[in-house]
C-alpha cells in the first residue's frame, strides 16, 4: 500500500508525495487543469503533492483522509515511532 487511488482510472499518487487533502472547491479548477489536463466529473476532493500539483479525487474526503492516516501510522510503526 504505497499509493493512493483517487477514484479515476490510472490516477494513483504515492502517499509520500501527498502534502494535503482538501474538500473540492471550484477555485481549485485552474490548478487541476494545469496538473491533470481536465476537470473530471464527480470531483469530491483535491490532493496536493509536494511538487505543487493538484489532483482531482472522486473519493470522499473522509475516505482519503482515513487512508492517508493509515499509511502514516503504518510508516511510523515501521520506523519504531
Amino acid at each position: 500500500m504505497d499509493k493512493l487511488w483517487l477514484g479515476y482510472d490510472g490516477l494513483n499518487i504515492p502517499f509520500g508525495q501527498i502534502v494535503a487533502v482538501m474538500r473540492y472547491r471550484r477555485a481549485w479548477d485552474r490548478h487541476i487543469l494545469r496538473t491533470y489536463g481536465r476537470i473530471p466529473a464527480n470531483i469530491r476532493a483535491v490532493v496536493v503533492t509536494d511538487d505543487g500539483s493538484y489532483y482531482p479525487a472522486g473519493r470522499t474526503l473522509e475516505d482519503l483522509h482515513a487512508r492517508w492516516a493509515a499509511w502514516r501510522q503504518q510508516l511510523a510503526g515501521e520506523h519504531g515511532a
